[in-house]
């Protein structure tokens, strides 16, 4: 199983629309004018829209690649054909995609930590540890809403459903916080300009978001196997739902 993890790992480090996240973030921070300096306070708000924002929009794209590159090489009979299973090639295909991302989101959160030590970042734009804990699985839940889409819409355009749905989702469910911004899903307290933010525990917030982890990992591992998807996921899916309702209270 750890040889698996790894290869699927290694495949989506080598797929080269992940680097195109480094290249957004590189080219958008060069055309940036910065007009208060490329201060501590700068690159901490730059590495947090990098794993926040571009970086999930990216990833999604990145997974769903990988996850359906068996598919799309038309090798999907001969893998049925070898000893492994489908349900283990997909637990590894998910833990190959998640465990890297969420590391890379906890690097980042470590990046902005060490910034915040060495630096006097402006309080309107420090995180609290408990934001900053959700940062890694935002990048992980990107991936394997990319894995989930890979099994479930099997067709070219899927995982541009998959976003487009998930969007207009995130517009209907937030719309009903008068005060938050629906784009600010990863987190109760970031906002955009001087918009109060969205109430709620963070801490919560980061536990509601590992729960839409699992349940999007179970959703695909499972895709085939609707008894056991029902009854894996059930329970995982109301305890994920009552954490998002605490997550407000």
């Amino acid at each position: 199983m750890t040889s698996l993890i790894g290869r699927e790992a290694a495949r989506l480090a080598r797929h080269p629309v992940l680097w195109l996240a480094p290249v957004v973030v590189a080219v958008t921070s060069a055309l940036d004018g910065a007009s208060d300096g490329r201060t501590a306070g700068y690159w901490y708000g730059t590495v947090f829209v990098a794993v926040a924002f571009f970086g999930p929009l990216i990833v999604l794209f990145a997974a769903n690649l990988v996850a359906g590159g068996a598919r799309r090489g038309r090798a999907e009979e001969m893998l049925s054909a070898t000893p492994t299973t489908d349900t283990r090639r997909t637990w590894a295909m998910c833990l190959g995609v998640a465990l890297p991302l969420a590391g890379a989101g906890a690097v980042a959160v470590g990046g902005m930590a060490l910034l915040d030590l060495l630096n006097t970042i402006p309080a309107a734009d420090r995180m609290t540890a408990g934001e900053l804990a959700q940062l890694p699985f935002v990048l992980a839940g990107a991936g394997l809403l990319g894995v989930l889409a890979a099994r479930w819409l099997p067709f070219t355009g899927g995982v541009l459903i998959t976003f487009i749905v998930a969007t207009l989702g995130a517009l209907v469910v937030f719309g009903r916080f008068d005060d938050g911004v629906w784009w600010m899903w990863w987190s109760t307290g970031q906002t955009l300009a001087d918009r109060p933010p969205v109430p709620g525990n963070p801490w919560l917030h980061a536990a509601y978001l590992a729960g839409l982890c699992v349940c999007a990992a179970v959703a695909a591992v499972h895709r085939h196997q609707r008894t056991r998807l029902v009854v894996v996921g059930a329970p995982v899916l109301a305890v994920t739902l009552l954490l998002g309702w605490l997550q407000l209270s």
